[in-house]
C-alpha cells in the first residue's frame, strides 16, 4: 500500500478548534444567560431556525426542578 496523502482539511481538528473556542467564550456564563443566548440565536438555514423556534416554544421546567429530577 502507498502512503496516505496529507489531508487538505482535517475535519476533526476543525471541530475541536470550534468547540474549544466556543467553550472559552461561554466558560463564565450562567445557565440562564446561555438559554437566553441560544434562544436569541438566528440560524441562516431556514430548517434549523424553524426547529429552534419550535424548541423554544416548548415549556421547560425551571433548572432547579430538572436538577432534582436527575438525582
Amino acid at each position: 500500500m502507498s502512503e496516505p496523502s496529507p489531508k487538505a482539511f482535517d475535519c476533526v481538528q476543525s471541530m475541536r478548534q470550534a468547540r474549544d473556542s466556543l467553550s472559552a467564550q461561554i466558560a463564565d456564563t450562567s445557565y440562564d444567560d446561555l438559554v437566553k443566548w441560544l434562544r436569541a440565536y438566528r440560524y441562516t438555514a431556514p430548517l434549523l431556525q424553524r426547529l429552534a423556534e419550535k424548541a423554544a416554544a416548548q415549556q421547560c421546567p425551571p433548572a432547579d426542578a430538572q436538577k432534582a429530577a436527575h438525582r
